[in-house]
């Protein structure tokens, strides 16, 4: 007796057998190429690998250590220009005379340091020479000759040193007299003068 067969049902079932089959390779097919891309980027992915980001994290730590220190540095090079600056306009100030009062001062000092000491002024000498490298400062040569004891002069030389005037001695000269014990003396003084752009109070001596 013949069988009857199902024939629509039996295709259906192989088609979706088929089908099956089909979306399971797609599948494996995706997992296969995500696996692939995972292990590609942990080979080597696109910022580099763990040893290079690493390296690359400690030598920007290095630069920023570096940066930092060279920031302080530079900060404290600019404090002490800065410092610098202030200290030098007041050191001018104070030690450099103006012109309009430098002769005036100059000779009440060496007359105040002479009175002080007992020597006795004979005469005196002014000369200036530009200093090279400054548009605005010249320098100032006294040369004074005294006459007076040996002690009277290391007293003169102690109030020279003592003075609040910038007054640099250059070169000293000394002889005896042939009697009385006492010595003829002829020193040189050095002192900065700052142009204001006016006239010696007296003019030069």
């Amino acid at each position: 007796m013949p069988r009857n067969f199902n024939w629509p049902s039996i295709n259906g079932n192989r088609l979706r057998q088929q089908g099956s089959g089909y979306w399971l390779r797609v599948a494996a097919a995706a997992l296969a190429l995500a696996n692939g891309i995972a292990l590609f980027l942990y080979l080597d992915p696109p910022g580099g690998t763990r040893r290079e980001l690493m390296q690359q994290s400690s030598g920007i730590r290095r630069e920023i250590t570096a940066a930092r220190a060279n920031t302080v540095r530079l900060r404290t090079v600019t404090a002490n220009v800065q410092l610098g600056n202030t200290q030098s306009s007041a050191f001018e100030t104070i030690y450099f005379l103006p012109r309009r009062t430098a002769y005036q001062r100059v000779i009440g000092e060496l007359q105040r340091m002479a009175a002080a000491s007992g020597l006795q002024e004979r005469d005196r000498v002014y000369s200036e020479d530009p200093i090279e490298g400054t548009a605005d400062l010249t320098l100032l040569n006294i040369t004074a000759n005294y006459e007076g004891s040996y002690e009277n002069l290391v007293h003169f030389l102690y109030e020279a040193d003592k003075s609040p005037m910038l007054l640099m001695l250059d070169t000293l000269m000394a002889s005896p007299q042939q009697s009385g014990g006492r010595i003829n003396s002829s020193l040189r003084f050095q002192a900065i003068i700052r142009e204001d752009g006016s006239t010696a109070i007296g003019g030069q001596p």
